[in-house]
């Protein structure tokens, strides 16, 4: 497979790691298989800090 996001859902189940590693890292994946498509995404989990909060404090101050 590679790295165009679509994968059968045969491939993606046997590399599930790798689906799970390239959406991440790549954007969202999609999985075909004869009943529809499904789009695999990562969402933050909120654990990280906010980066409009990290960008404001990284500012020249004057």
């Amino acid at each position: 497979m590679d790295s165009n996001s679509i994968w059968t859902a045969e491939d993606a189940a046997g590399d599930f790691v790798r689906v799970l590693k390239q959406a991440r890292d790549s954007g969202p994946q999609e999985i075909r298989d004869v009943t529809g498509v499904y789009v695999l995404k990562s969402v933050s989990d909120g654990t990280k800090g906010d980066v409009a909060k990290s960008l404001m404090k990284l500012r020249p101050k004057g």
